[in-house]
């Protein structure tokens, strides 16, 4: 059932949709992820089988394969409001 153990109802609608932009702008860079026809669906299967979502499965892949090929964990830091 839809928002079973929420407090809150998922807020909907125009403000609700500007809000979320909002905060995906302010907090994360976006970059578009091309791969074969057919690779997303088993992304998708073995990011659920992790109770993960895709995003957090490929983000941790990314952190995995630079680990390994640089012998360092990948760090950031998050860019000021007036870098951007």
């Amino acid at each position: 059932m839809e928002g079973e153990g929420r407090k809150y109802p998922t807020p909907r609608g125009a403000a609700a949709t500007r809000a979320k932009n909002k905060h995906r702008g302010k907090n994360y860079d976006r970059g578009e992820l091309a791969l074969p026809k057919g690779m997303k669906a088993r992304v998708q299967e073995a990011a659920q089988a992790q109770g993960q979502s895709f995003n957090a499965y490929v983000e941790q892949a990314i952190k995995e394969r630079y680990q390994r090929e640089t012998g360092q964990e990948m760090t950031w830091e998050r860019e000021k409001e007036e870098e951007r």
